[in-house]
């Protein structure tokens, strides 16, 4: 099943189609919907906030009262991916020095975490019970912290078949455990492992294999509760820096609120623009996931998953897409049960060249062979007239395989392009070719 549709990006004029009426799984292009979303009803300079508050009376250096660190929806709070975000340890840094200032060297009760902001099950009950557990399924939490994701290393075995033995996980995570079957995979075999658990669950299963032949080799996980991960680390920070606190970590309940008294301090996020640049060019699921939960509070809904895709059903709807037959389960692409027809993404395309923020979203697609750029599309049209000239979002699923974006012709025309497969029997490689055939082909007509 192949759907694609090219148009001229100034004035929506047909150049080619095929199946363009056809709804197909459009994997991680769909990010293009939420990420454009966000820029209209944010703005490219819109910052998330992070906030730490006190409550308590403060007498010779002991807090009598409890802290609260409450979640603003960040999604780069202590990643290292997104460019000026505060890095990891430098959050707790900040906290604590807010503490210091007020001369709290003891904390007589609680540290709350309030991530109510956003509610509900924060997954997809779509997603496929593989892809759970792992880095790229990480959960949206109102309070995420380090992009909900750590690193779980493996010591493999003597020989290919025998188990491989749990080490670490970094960071720490309290009171994680694993149901390990975890084997050693053959010399040189790479990441074949896979983490299967559920948000707020303690026993992970592990499944695949680590390859042979090294002293240590690390998968990548969800963090189970981003936000009690974040307030017990903080705890531990705390300590190690002289700063005891007597009580447990608490979630503030979203029907009791939690009343602070003053706000110690706060952390804002980069700029939007640099956190959908990220979402696109590293096709980060979270981000996309998080972002489709704040449109929806930003227009006075819920945030939770059905209101994301509701406000971003709404989004599109305004801009002259036809929502009637389009299916969305998710809003990163992670789902296979959503279903999109080609021509929605390519006149979405279009309706975004007019756009104040078009170069905000422009630049958040993936040059072929640019400084960092990853996925299948990396090489891409590398040597051709292309390299320079094309700007693609691509998406991959086992069957899967999409493309979507821009690109100049041989007359200096924009183009704006969707291509979908599913359920192909060729090499993937092979539908790489193809396109940078055609795409070729298309801009010296064109």
């Amino acid at each position: 099943q192949w759907g694609l549709s090219v148009k001229y990006a100034d004035n929506g004029k047909d150049l080619i189609s095929l199946n363009e009426n056809k709804n197909l799984i459009p994997a991680s292009i769909l990010k293009i919907f939420v990420t454009a979303a966000a820029l209209e009803y944010l703005g490219p300079d819109y910052q998330f906030t992070t906030k730490l508050y006190y409550r308590g009376k403060i007498n010779k250096g002991v807090l009598y009262g409890n802290i609260c660190l409450t979640g603003g929806g960040d999604p780069s709070l202590g990643s290292e991916r997104v460019m000026g975000a505060t890095s990891f340890n430098n959050v707790f840094a900040k906290w604590t020095k807010a503490l210091k200032k007020l001369g709290i060297k003891r904390i007589n009760g609680p540290i709350y975490i309030d991530d109510n902001l956003y509610e509900g099950i924060p997954i997809s009950s779509s997603w496929a019970w593989e892809d759970i557990g792992n880095y790229y399924a990480a959960w949206p939490s109102a309070l995420s912290i380090k992009d909900n994701i750590y690193k779980l290393y493996f010591k493999p075995g003597q020989e290919k078949g025998s188990r491989a033995e749990v080490i670490r996980t970094e960071p720490y995570i309290p009171g994680l455990k694993f149901t390990n079957f975890m084997e050693t995979g053959p010399l040189g075999s790479g990441d074949h492992g896979y983490i299967f658990n559920m948000p707020k669950n303690y026993r992970a299963v592990l499944r695949g294999t680590v390859p042979l032949g090294v002293k240590e080799f690390s998968i990548k996980g969800a963090i189970p509760d981003p936000a009690l991960f974040c307030g017990e680390h903080f705890k531990r920070y705390l300590k190690a820096r002289g700063i005891k606190v007597q009580g447990k970590i608490v979630r503030v309940s979203p029907i009791k609120k939690y009343t602070p008294q003053k706000l110690l301090t706060k952390i804002a996020s980069p700029p939007l623009k640099n956190i959908v640049f990220t979402t696109n060019k590293k096709s980060f699921n979270l981000y996309a996931e998080m972002l489709s939960r704040h449109i929806a509070v930003t227009k006075g809904r819920n945030g939770n998953l059905a209101a994301g895709l509701f406000t971003l059903k709404d989004f599109l709807s305004e801009n002259g897409i036809d929502v009637s037959e389009m299916k969305l389960k998710d809003a990163s692409g992670l789902s296979r049960l959503n279903t999109v027809k080609t021509k929605n993404f390519t006149n979405f395309l279009v309706k975004l060249y007019n756009k104040k923020y078009f170069n905000n979203f422009y630049e958040s697609l993936v040059s072929p062979g640019e400084n960092g750029a990853t996925g299948h599309i990396n090489k891409f049209a590398i040597g051709t007239f292309f390299e320079k000239n094309i700007r693609i979002k691509s998406g991959s699923l086992s069957g899967v395989r999409a493309y979507c974006g821009y690109f100049r012709t041989k007359k200096n025309r924009l183009v704006s392009f969707t291509s979908i497969m599913n359920n192909y029997s060729i090499k993937a490689s092979e539908i790489d070719g193809l396109h940078q055939k055609l795409f070729l082909k298309i801009a010296q007509e064109y």
